[in-house]
């Protein structure tokens, strides 16, 4: 997270984990995904994408769908 995003929720589960965030700059809301993978042989958390929606309940809505693996993207593995 950096200086122009203010983190309000994260969502975790098993390998899954979304943060809520709102961009300070362009005052929108949006979600980052992240996956824990194996990667030589270590298990490290690896930034999938980022996706800005116009308020906080869509944000918060698609954060939990994808922790509970409803909302994918090509580069998940789980």
């Amino acid at each position: 997270m950096n200086e122009h995003k203010k983190e309000y929720h994260q969502y975790v589960r098993e390998s899954r984990t979304a943060v809520v965030f709102k961009s300070v700059k362009k005052n929108v809301w949006g979600c980052e995904y992240y996956e824990n993978q194996l990667i030589d042989d270590e298990h490290k958390k690896v930034f999938i994408a980022e996706e800005l929606y116009l308020n906080e309940n869509l944000a918060e809505s698609c954060a939990d769908n994808y922790v509970f693996g409803k909302k994918n993207f090509e580069e998940n593995q789980t």
